[in-house]
């Protein structure tokens, strides 16, 4: 039986709170940085912008996650977490998310 995959969502369909599936580029990453966690312990963390046909979202990448990506890479994010940030959406791969790197498109 063949896997079937979850719906892809266009980045200008995303609404905060919400899971998404989504496929676009990096289209910018700013340097990975070090914060301290609520216990005290220090995390990476590296924010970036990803763009698809129909708009730009902030991407916030965590711990192991920032060495995943570079800019121009296109990429899958299956069940990503989309929350609001000072009053903008950004995607992250929350608790449950995946990401996947895709062939570049023609």
């Amino acid at each position: 039986m063949p896997t079937s995959k979850p719906p892809a969502t266009f980045i200008s369909d995303l609404r905060p709170s919400r899971m998404a599936t989504i496929e676009a580029t990096v289209e910018r990453l700013e340097e990975i940085r070090e914060i301290e966690t609520r216990d005290g312990t220090p995390k990476r963390v590296r924010n970036g912008r990803l763009k698809d046909g129909t708009g730009e979202i902030a991407l916030v990448l965590w711990g192991s996650e920032v060495d995943l990506v570079q800019e121009g890479d296109r990429i899958r994010i299956t069940e990503g977490w989309v929350k609001d940030y000072q009053g903008r959406p950004q995607i992250s791969l929350g608790r449950s998310g995946k990401l996947e790197k895709r062939p570049a498109q023609e």
